[in-house]
């Protein structure tokens, strides 16, 4: 009998590939969110931006959370 659909051979490198584009899709997700959600911005202007502008906003908001976590620990250690 013949077949209507050859069968589907996948390989490792369909399958990365594949995933590549899942990753890539929650990576940008989760850059919009954080960006949208620390600073207030529309998930617009945040697609707007140019992907390296937009990481580096993403670079510049991590740093700086960072920094206040530390001043926190910092002023709590100086309490106890």
């Amino acid at each position: 009998m013949r077949q209507l659909r050859p069968s589907f051979h996948c390989d490792v490198g369909s399958i990365q590939f594949f995933i590549s584009f899942v990753v890539e899709d929650d990576r940008l997700r989760r850059e919009v969110f954080y960006l949208a959600y620390h600073l207030h911005w529309s998930v617009w202007d945040i697609l707007d931006l140019p992907t390296e502008d937009r990481w580096a906003y993403v670079r510049l908001l991590s740093g700086r959370l960072e920094e206040e976590h530390e001043a926190i620990e910092q002023a709590r250690s100086r309490l106890t």
